[in-house]
Parts: C-alpha cells; structure tokens; sequence
C-alpha cells in the first residue's frame, strides 16, 4: 500500500514538473540557508563549551565607576589578585593567569653562515604557568603540562608553530629567541587549539619568566591591585556548588583590604562565566547572543516563506485535481487515504529538496567560511546534532506544508469534485492563501528595510568624519624606541620626497588600545572623570591631519612636559572657551604622573568606533610608549615607496620581520562585526524575495490556467493585453501593498533598536520605506506580468478551446 502511494505521487509530480520544480527550489533554498544558519549559530554557541569543567571556570573582569556615575567595563584584571584569591579563598579550586601580548618577534638560532629565521607572531602569544592548563583542556603531545613552564625562560609551543619554527616535531631542548632579548628553551608542544575558542594562543611563556619580560613594570604590576591591563585574563575554578556571587563579594573585600576603601571603591569586580565571554560586548565579546536568536528567526522565516509558497500552490491546484478526488472517493478511497497520498507527494519533494539543498551547502561552505571567518562544516555521518536538526526540519517541513492542503483535498464531496464544484472550499482556501501571500512579502518586506538601513549605517561608519586623516598612513611596529634609532629612521625615510610626514607613537589616534587614567587640571584635585591618553612625538598631528583648534602643537621632549586636549576634554574640565584651558598645569597619571602644560586644544577624533562617545582625551609625548610609526605618504608609485620604506626600516631593526599596515584598513577592522551582519541580513533578503518570487509565479500560472476560458472571453469582447494583464496582476500587487503597510512600523521598530547600540548613527528617513515599497511591488509586478502577459497574448480561439 505504502508503495504503491509513492509511486502514484511520483507520477503526479512528474506531470506537474514546473510546479514541482519550483517547491522543490524554494525547499532546497530555504532548507540550505538553515542549515547554515543552524551551523554558524551553533559554532558559536560551542566556544570553550569542550573544556572537562567548563560550567564551574569564570574570568575575573571589572567594572570601574568614577563619581561622574559612567561605568566603564574591562576584561582585565589585576595579578595581584590571583595571588590574594588563591592564598585565602579555600571556595576556589585553581586560578589561572594568562598574560596576552600583542606583537613579538621570534628568531631561531642557526649554525654559522646559514642566515636567519625571523618570524612576527600577533595577538597569539600569553605568558602563563600550568594552573592554567588545569582548566583548560588541552593535548600534550610532549612535555608534562605540570612542570613544562615551572622554570623560568621555558616556552610551550603549539604543533603548527613547532613545524613552522624548525621543520619538525623533534623540538625539546631546542631554544628561540624572543624579541632578541630572553632566550627561551622548548619544554612542550600542545596540538593546535580548535576553532571555536576565545584564547588563540600558540605559544606560551613560563609566567616565572615575567621580571625579564617586562623590567620596568614588573613590581606593580605584580603587587598592586590598581595594576590592570586588558592583556591581562584571570580565571577561576570554583569548586562544585559555590555560589560565584560570594566569590565576587570575597574578591572585592580583599581590594578593600589591600588599597583600603577610598581606592578600592571605583573598582569592581566580577566573575564572567566562561560561556559568557564570547558574547558580553563589554568585554570585548565576539558577537551577541541576540544576533544569534535574530538569524535563528531568520532561519525559520525563510522555511516559513516556501512552506507558504507550497501551501499556496498546493491549495491553488485543488481545482485541477478535484474529478482525480472525487473518482477516488467513489472507487471506495477514504479521507484517510487520500490524506497520506498527498503527504506522500510533500515527502517526495521535501526529500528531494533537502538533497538538492546538501549540493548547495557542499558547494557553498567553502565561500562562506572565507566570508564569515569561520571554519563551519557539512558531514551529516559525525554531527549529530546537524543530523538531527535536519530531520526535525524535514518533518517540520513536511506536516506544516503537506497538513493544510491534504486535508483540504481530502475533504472534498466526491459528487461536487466530480462536477468540479468545490467552490466553498476553494473560497476558503483562497482566504487563506491571500493570508499567506501577505504573511510571506511582509517577511521579505522587513528584510528589505533592514538590508537598506544596515548597509547606510555601515556605510556611514566608514566614511564619517574622524577628526583625523586616516588615508595614505602605513603604520609599522618599533621595536626598539632608542632615540638615536628613531631620529635615524626618520631622516632616512623623509629624505624620499613622496614621504610627507613621519611620527612615532603609542597607537594611531583611533584604535583598539584603552590606555588612560586619572587626570589633574590646574591647582585642583584628581578629577573625577578618566582622562584617555594619545602618545605621540611633535609631528603627531601633522601625520595624521588633525586640527588645532586653539593653542599651538606640542615641542619634541622625551617626557609628558606640553598635553594637546580635545574639545570635550574642555568641556568636562568646565570651560566652554577652549583659550581658557591653555597654559594651565596638567597631570596624567597614565604617564608616570608627570606634571606639564596645556599648549593646545585639537578638534573632537574618534578614538574608538562609532558605538561609544567620543571621550576626553589628551595627547603628550612619552618616549617609552612609542611602539609604532606612523608615515604619512604622498601620490604617486605605493610599491617603490613601501620598498623603500622597508629597506630603511631593515637597516635600523635588521633582527625584525618587517611588516605594515594601512590605516584605514585598520579602523575599517572595527566594524567586522557590522559587515558581517550586512552581508547575512542582505543574503537573506535576497533569499527570501527569490523564494517569494517563485510563488508568485508557480501561483500566477495556475490561477492563470484556471481562468484561461475567461481570458479568452474578455478577448474576443475587445479586451487588450494591458487589461488582462493589469487584472491578472492587481490582485496580487494588492496583497503586497498591504504587506508592505504592515512591515514598514515592524521594521522602523526592529532597526530603531538596532540603530540604538551605536552613540553615532544615522536617522531613519522616510523615503527608506518608500524606496523598500517600490522595490517590492515592482519586484512582484514584474514576476506577476510576465506570465500573465504570456496568457493575455494567447490566440483567444486556443483558450476557449482548452479552457475547462
């Protein structure tokens, strides 16, 4: 019996091949963006979900709040902290530290006379001790994870940095030379870390190694609490039942002790749950839980959309078929059966829309992984729990879009179906297929707008007004900050004439780093507000083209002795003059508290990206902080410039690997997270109005078939192809005007709250909805005309004929 109901499905579909045809696409697409989607959200909801303890581990983070009531929120920690916790909090098992630096340079010793093996590592390095592989898990594949990094000057490498270093696996013992200061002696190699986690680490420092590493800060910034870097990640075990709010509590009382109440109370601290920190955006969280649930419903609307497209076809069809039910039902069929006969016909194009759909994630999943920098995979065989989300879907897809129309169908009077009289039901099912219609372009419609506005807000991020010139700037590393070196380079770099400017510092004026601390103006006391700290040499502002706007520019020194502060710096000291500032003492506690002078105010930059305020500022030399150069280039051939750049840069670091990076490029980087979302937002609208547009034109066909003798009436009354075709057409252009009036308050809701994540952002302007209108009306006009001008240019004569 079961047999025989697919083979007459089979034979149903294949003599509706068009429509089946475009079911099954619509299926096969909506079906292959879900199970993408499924897999990039469950890639991210897996980070450092694999490790043995997982639900029990926190890292320490803070919240720092001064008297103004702006709370600003950090990952970091203090290492006096993890000392204080481990030696008088039993409540917590292990504690782990990870120091992250951002950019060293790695040299491999070689014998006499075979050169040198330079390598530049970036954001993967951490100085650590082996309480922090107790909980994290990774796999030793030599060396003992107890005793690796107990000795000083001990390195633990990862197996692609071990083959990348030396060629081989045989790499105990052998030494590496770290930014051609500490020596460090290989002690163990670990296999390379997943992709889904949040520390990248390749290489790992003996943490007792960390008075070498950094001489000048090592006592600080291993006593005190007040010493907190974001580079610096805290990480707690508790043990099992402990309530972590206590911990918290402990942690705080233990600032309080150590600083005393008046210093400790800007500070606090709290615990992260490990499952946390890939989402929290006040601790530099990767991507949002919310974003997440966003493309999951993204996800569902798509399978929603073609479930419609089917339920309409369906349903539109039920006239075709009706003397095919009613001879069944008279031959003795029951409602039962006819129910599972056209089930059967949804499980057959489902089925082989899912197949369909598997080509296209296969084919596609390379392309997106490169576009969504992520490392998804397709293989049904090991992931179950793909395996399993696909047969909920099929069933899913099966009983919403194969019920509805099934029990139409099987509902009908065998008498009526065979005269072809089924109007109530088909009046019903029209009611409801108007529904659908509106239900599906109203999704699409949303889309459209979201896709409008997030490209404008993208764009607008990347092209606004910085406060600064951040075109034509190549910013390089400085490894050493001697001032015989950097006085060198830049003579020698300025003596090419398509080099316009030259300057060393900190960082560029907009950038990832959170350097800053308290301020003191003038006679008064601390401020109670944290001031932001630029580092730069005299041609700071030239460089990078920002604009005095009162004052004159800070003169070349070693030490903090002039401070240029931006516009708002003024207006949170309480002056609406900028001239009222100039020549008043100031203090930066971020740099070593050196007292100096205001010499000048420079226009509002944005420090940071667009989603926070700009905040006071203030810029001042420091030799000690310089670590990159900045340099300003000129028209004309990049590449002779980039080479000469690079081979003046050699001869005074010969030890480093010489590398840059445009400036632009680099604040363009800040806004990842907004591209990404752009591109899956846009792909999905795109999606979602091809799949609508297939409808329209499976459903167009047939009720163009079904009115084809009324066609041919109208026809030899004098109708021409503009009347038929506008009244094939205006039904359905009614539908997606009426759709298009209920999405435009949805979507202005859903991006206002969007749009409110950003403290710069662009206003919401009406002709936005209109364009969207348009757009999606002449979209259905033009998937609904062509095949209703096909009908209208029918020989009258043929449709009379054929028509039922």
């Amino acid at each position: 019996m079961i047999k025989n109901y697919f083979k007459i499905a089979w034979r149903n579909l294949w003599k509706h091949k068009f429509y089946t045809f475009i079911n099954m696409f619509g299926l096969a697409l909506s079906i292959g963006c879900s199970i993408i989607l499924f897999q990039f959200i469950t890639y991210h909801l897996s980070f450092d979900t694999y490790h043995h303890n997982a639900k029990q581990v926190y890292r320490v983070v803070h919240r720092l709040t001064f008297s103004d009531g702006v709370p600003l929120y950090d990952q970091g920690a203090p290492l006096a902290l993890a000392r204080d916790v481990k030696a008088n909090d039993p409540r917590v098992k292990d504690i782990g530290v990870l120091l992250r630096m951002h950019d060293i340079n790695v040299t491999i010793p070689q014998s006499e006379g075979s050169g040198k093996k330079m390598f530049a590592e970036h954001e993967n390095i951490g100085i650590t001790d082996g309480h922090f592989f107790n909980l994290f898990d990774y796999q030793w594949e030599q060396g003992n994870k107890n005793t690796a990094l107990t000795e000083p000057n001990a390195v633990v490498l990862s197996h692609g940095l071990a083959q990348k270093y030396f060629g081989s696996q045989d790499v105990i013992g052998k030494n590496i030379s770290v930014d051609n200061k500490n020596i460090f002696k290989v002690t163990g190699v670990v296999k390379d870390h997943p992709a889904n986690t949040d520390i990248k680490a390749d290489l790992f420092l003996s943490l007792s190694t960390l008075k070498n590493i950094y001489p000048d800060v090592y006592t600080p910034m291993h006593n005190d609490w007040s010493f907190i870097n974001s580079t610096n990640s805290i990480y707690v075990e508790l043990k099992d039942g402990v309530n972590p709010e206590t911990i918290e509590v402990g942690i705080n009382e233990l600032n309080v002790k150590a600083q005393g109440a008046a210093e400790a109370k800007p500070y606090h601290f709290m615990l992260l749950p490990l499952s946390e920190v890939h989402f929290d955006g006040r601790f530099a969280g990767v991507i949002q839980r919310s974003l997440l649930a966003t493309l999951g419903v993204i996800g569902l609307l798509l399978i929603v959309i073609a479930c419609v497209n089917f339920i309409n076809m369906a349903t539109a069809q039920s006239f075709k078929r009706a003397k095919e039910i009613g001879t069944r039902k008279v031959l003795g069929s029951s409602p039962g059966a006819i129910f599972i006969q056209f089930i059967s016909e949804t499980s057959y194009i489902v089925f082989f829309a899912a197949l369909l759909s598997f080509v296209m994630v296969i084919v596609a999943m390379p392309v997106l992984n490169n576009w969504l920098q992520t490392q998804l995979s397709f293989n049904l065989f090991t992931d179950y729990k793909l395996a399993g989300f696909i047969v909920v879907v099929l069933a899913v897809i099966i009983l919403a879009a194969g019920s509805y129309p099934a029990l139409i169908l099987s509902r009908f009077k065998p008498v009526n179906a065979l005269k072809n009289q089924v109007g109530g039901n088909t009046q019903a099912a029209g009611f409801t297929r108007k529904g659908l219609i509106i239900v599906q372009n109203i999704i699409a419609q949303v889309l459209i707008i979201s896709t409008v506005l997030i490209t404008m807000q993208v764009k607008y991020l990347k092209t606004t007004d910085l406060g600064f010139n951040k075109n034509a700037v190549l910013m390089l590393p400085v490894p050493n900050n001697d001032k015989g070196k950097t006085d060198y380079l830049r003579n020698q770099l300025l003596a090419d004439p398509a080099i316009k400017s030259v300057s060393f510092c900190y960082r560029a004026p907009s950038s990832t780093a959170d350097k800053g601390g308290s301020i003191k103006y003038d006679s008064r006391d601390w401020e109670k507000f944290v001031g932001y700290t630029q580092i730069g040499d005299a041609d700071y502002v030239k460089t990078f083209g920002m604009q005095l706007v009162a004052g004159r520019n800070i003169a070349e020194s070693d030490t903090a002795r002039e401070y240029l502060v931006n516009e708002v710096m003024v207006h949170k000291l309480g002056f609406k003059d900028s001239q009222q500032v100039l020549g008043r003492h100031f203090t930066a506690g971020d740099l070593s508290n050196n007292p100096g002078t205001i010499v000048g105010v420079v226009k509002d930059f944005h420090a940071k990206s667009l989603y926070t305020a700009i905040a006071p500022e203030y810029i001042s030399t420091f030799r000690k902080g310089y670590q990159y150069v900045g340099v300003k280039v000129g028209s004309g051939n990049p590449s002779a410039v980039i080479e000469h750049i690079r081979r003046e840069w050699q001869s005074v670091y010969p030890d480093n690997v010489f590398e840059y990076r445009f400036l632009d490029q680099q604040i363009a980087d800040f806004y990842q997270k907004e591209d990404l979302l752009n591109k899956l937002i846009t792909s999905s609208a795109v999606i979602a109005i091809f799949i609508s547009c297939l409808g329209l034109l499976g459903l167009i066909s047939l009720l163009t078939l079904q009115r084809t003798k009324e066609i041919g009436i109208r026809k030899v009354l004098g109708a021409s192809v503009a009347n038929i075709t506008g009244l094939l057409s205006i039904d359905f252009l009614k539908l997606v005007l009426i759709a298009v009036v209920i999405a435009t308050p949805i979507a202005w809701l859903m991006m206002s709250k969007y749009l409110q994540n950003f403290a710069y952002r662009i206003d919401i302007q009406w002709w936005v909805f209109v364009l969207a209108a348009v757009m999606a009306l002449l979209i259905a006009f033009i998937t609904v005309s062509f095949q209703a001008i096909k009908a209208a240019m029918t020989n009258p004569v043929e449709s009379l004929r054929s028509g039922e």
